[in-house]
């Protein structure tokens, strides 16, 4: 374990991870060997890819995560293919003892830490967007703050919510449920979307903590939150 917060950025095709840790490993190879067996099973089973669960896989641990996720959210376990990649990572750091790890992909975020911890919220055209964040307190298990955006970003949405996020234990989870929250996000205005989408969250609550909805001026919440704070 290091004493220094090492920043880094790790690019690999479609993968694009921040990572803020106190631990000094390569997770490059490690990443890679984790596309290819998602891109394996893909090649397996095209329904691996769809919009449709699939059945739970109980091995590598990176499907494990996918699928049970899947099952959660009623969805495609490619759903959860960014904040499992994010929570993997995290538990290949914590094999090298880590205190404090936040890991991003895609706005998808793993973390462990020591420390208070503020995390910025991006949606959009939002005014909340970029002006206010999530003021988390020291977290000693794995934490997951995962965010789905009909607005922003390449991954598919059905709804029109700015950001979707979900806060819960297991990253893997909470992906794939802000995503299918999010698909929910839809009506005639700003105010409608975000109900809409508070109320399928209603369904999941006893698989995550809480939950965010904002759409342009209206944010609004369910279940229990980190204290909101302003960052500029």
């Amino acid at each position: 374990m290091n004493s220094k917060i090492i920043e880094k950025e790790i690019n690999i095709e479609s993968t694009h991870l921040l990572l803020k840790t106190d631990i000094n490993a390569n997770l490059e190879e490690f990443i890679a060997k984790q596309r290819t067996i998602i891109q394996n099973e893909i090649n397996r089973n095209h329904q691996f890819n769809g919009y449709r669960k699939v059945p739970q896989i109980e091995k590598p641990r990176i499907l494990n995560l996918m699928t049970k996720a899947s099952n959660i959210s009623g969805i495609g376990p490619m759903s959860a293919v960014a904040g499992s990649m994010s929570q993997i990572c995290l538990e290949h750091l914590e094999k090298f003892d880590t205190r404090y790890s936040i890991i991003e992909n895609g706005g998808d975020i793993a973390l462990k830490t020591n420390k208070e911890a503020i995390l910025a919220i991006y949606a959009g055209k939002s005014p909340f967007s970029n002006n206010i964040g999530l003021k988390l307190k020291p977290q000693k298990d794995s934490y997951g703050v995962c965010t789905s955006s009909g607005t922003v970003g390449p991954s598919k949405s059905f709804g029109k919510t700015d950001a979707t996020i979900v806060l819960g234990k297991e990253a893997s989870i909470t992906d794939s449920l802000a995503t299918q929250i999010g698909n929910y996000g839809n009506g005639e205005d700003d105010e409608e979307i975000v109900n809409n989408a508070l109320e399928k969250a209603e369904e999941y609550s006893s698989y995550y903590d809480g939950v965010i909805v904002i759409k342009g001026e209206y944010l609004a919440k369910v279940g229990n939150i980190p204290r909101i704070v302003r960052i500029n």
